[in-house]
């Protein structure tokens, strides 16, 4: 499992990310490790995904339990 640290890194990088997206940015890049993925607003979608995969995660290695709902994923509802 990846450390708590490196996790809140990549959910930074992610974040910025989504909100250059927000402001009409047309492509933003997020590094992750050694991997490199390239968002659009097309699929700004799957980077709100990422975000809330990696909240969950750092929640879970911070011992924190229950339901943690994202700013990044919108309530269907």
């Amino acid at each position: 499992m990846t450390d708590v640290t490196t996790l809140e890194a990549w959910l930074a990088d992610a974040r910025a990310a989504y909100h250059a997206l927000q402001l009409g940015q047309q492509k933003v890049s997020v590094r992750f490790g050694d991997r490199v993925v390239e968002y659009a607003p097309a699929n700004v979608a799957q980077l709100a995904s990422y975000i809330a995969s990696l909240e969950r995660q750092i929640n879970a290695a911070k011992g924190r339990r229950g339901p943690v709902v994202s700013p990044y994923v919108r309530m269907i509802g």
